[in-house]
């Protein structure tokens, strides 16, 4: 029951942190490797506290990973980090197969019925 209830709260995360059109944006730009903060940052007009917010919020799903920089050791990077999205990505591919299959069933069973014989059985009316 923990376990289930930590998962529960890491999707919670990541689904609020994916939620965020400019979230996504910036993840989209981690895509081609590690950058700066302020790299990351440059092509947004927010301030550095908005930044930062949002960078909180993507290391806090655990999407982005934060670490100094091995150049000079002061400033930080960011680059993607891969778990919790593909826990995210197996609960949607999980409830998806869920949802084809009980439409599949559904659908065989109207057609069955669609070629089944009228019954000849003669419905009272009240």
């Amino acid at each position: 029951m923990v376990e289930y209830k930590k998962n529960e709260r890491i999707l919670n995360k990541v689904f609020a942190a994916l939620a965020d059109h400019t979230r996504r944006q910036m993840l989209a730009r981690l895509r081609k490797g590690s950058l700066s903060i302020s790299e990351l940052a440059e092509p947004f007009a927010m301030s550095f506290a908005g930044v930062a917010k949002h960078i909180e919020v993507l290391t806090e799903a655990k999407l982005v990973r934060k670490f100094r920089s091995q150049e000079d050791g002061r400033s930080y990077r960011l680059e993607l980090e891969n778990q919790t999205l593909s826990e995210a990505s197996n609960w949607i591919l999980y409830h998806q197969e869920f949802w084809t299959n009980k439409l599949a069933r559904l659908e065989a069973f109207l057609e069955e019925k669609e070629h089944e014989p009228p019954s000849n059985k003669i419905r009272k009316r009240n």
